[in-house]
């Protein structure tokens, strides 16, 4: 193994991680086709395996979708956490206040003022 024996820092094997095929879709399957919701509804799940635990668990409450534009979380675009009622109000750290969104919905979210 290569490494430093000072910091403990090393060098990682390509031997230690196991090989994860690309599943390519299946000849003519669409998303529109209802008679394959489950098959797409499979793939969309096994995107969260990149989450944390805790964001797994958040995006499963909200069926892998954003709340905001109602698209698929896993569109390419980078995940926030949005807290429903601000921590600065007395908004806690729970799941029932927080939800998954994208960056762009999240920088929405932010920007909206509300008019008194």
């Amino acid at each position: 193994m290569f490494g430093d024996k000072q910091t403990g820092a090393y060098l990682l094997k390509f031997g230690w991680f196991t090989i994860k095929r690309h599943v390519l879709v299946k000849g003519k399957s669409s998303p529109d086709d209802p008679a394959l919701q489950d098959y797409w509804k499979k793939r969309e799940e096994a995107k969260a395996k990149t989450l944390t635990p805790s964001s797994r668990k958040l995006a499963q409450q909200q069926k892998h979708r954003c709340p905001v534009c109602g698209e698929s979380l896993y569109n390419g675009e980078s995940i926030h956490r949005h807290h429903l009622k601000p921590k600065a109000q007395g908004g806690k750290d729970t799941y029932s206040n927080l939800v998954l969104v994208h960056q762009c919905c999240h920088q929405q979210l932010h920007s909206t003022k509300t008019v008194e």
